[in-house]
């Protein structure tokens, strides 16, 4: 099986370094500049359970050119039409799994392939880049949940997770996948919106009293959201929400507030406006994520004019 990752960042690096441990057939699609860089460093993982180098085989958008059997997209959701214009002439047949947040990425996807050869991905992991091709993981979570849309494909889905079951990492075949779509992006807008607001890790926050109401507010909005548009928090995702939002030690912070460290463009459109849209069409409360996505607005109008 060929695996093409598009990007090489905290989810494309992390996930892909740890396949090709394994001897998986693994092909990085890069810019040209990246492709200098890394070619030279490699792609170094650290990490509490471990760190390694690999050294990939990356290509650029003018050698694309074979089929991949999956093509794993892991890039900003600001540079999926880039993606989908790079890859469109060539994987027309390939199984399509994108890793990004939110859910507005699907559409487009289906418009641009096969609609059943477009998958669910889920990333459930704390990873960024230092420089790139150098790449930090935090905690102890590192898990790629995978899984058919339309029931189709079935054995494709299986033959890509049993390869994945080999790497040092969890993965999960979903039935579901969907549904965890969804619950990822209740987290991820919730955990975002706090700590790009505040300008510091959750833990930072949930410490103080009110800082814990706030949260719980902005997680309670997304999942009232997420509830009226068909997708119910389960039990289990609840309690692991609670965990890493409310009691957890660790530093933890969104990439969403990394990437505004570093002074670069974040996500914030696809993970809080279109949060923001499916809400106002349910007439619910969405006040504290339209804070959360001024917040962002504000930052990045204060950039374009630094830059």
């Amino acid at each position: 099986m060929k695996v093409l990752i598009l990007g090489i960042g905290g989810l494309g690096g992390f996930f892909g370094a740890h396949l090709q441990k394994t001897n998986c057939d693994v092909t990085f699609l890069v810019r040209d500049k990246t492709k200098k860089i890394v070619s030279e460093t490699g792609i170094k993982i650290m990490s509490d359970f471990g760190n390694f180098k690999i050294n990939p085989i990356l290509i650029t958008k003018k050698d694309l050119k074979i089929n991949y059997d999956v093509v794993i997209i892991s890039c900003k959701a600001y540079h999926l039409d880039e993606a989908i214009t790079d890859l469109k002439p060539s994987q027309k047949n390939a199984i399509i799994i994108p890793l990004l947040n939110g859910q507005a990425h699907i559409n487009k996807l289906e418009k641009a392939f096969k609609k059943e050869n477009v998958f669910g991905g889920v990333a459930h992991v704390s990873s960024n880049t230092k420089s790139p091709g150098e790449i930090k993981h935090v905690g102890k979570i590192k898990r790629l949940s995978i899984g058919s849309r339309h029931q189709t494909n079935q054995d494709i889905a299986n033959e890509f997770y049993q390869l994945c079951r080999k790497a040092d990492f969890q993965t999960v075949l979903s039935d579901n996948i969907d549904q965890d779509i969804w619950e990822k992006w209740i987290f991820i807008a919730t955990i975002a919106g706090a700590t790009t607001l505040f300008q510091t890790s959750i833990d930072n926050i949930s410490k103080k009293p009110n800082g814990k109401i706030f949260i719980q507010n902005l997680w309670n909005e997304c999942i009232n959201i997420s509830k009226e548009n068909g997708y119910e928090l389960r039990a289990e995702s609840k309690n692991l929400h609670e965990d890493l939002l409310f009691k957890s030690d660790v530093p933890f912070k969104a990439s969403m507030l990394i990437d505004m460290e570093k002074k670069l463009m974040t996500e914030h459109e696809h993970i809080f406006f279109e949060f923001i849209k499916l809400g106002k069409k349910k007439k619910l409360n969405t006040s504290l994520l339209e804070t959360c996505h001024l917040n962002m607005c504000i930052y990045e109008d204060n950039l374009s004019q630094e830059g």
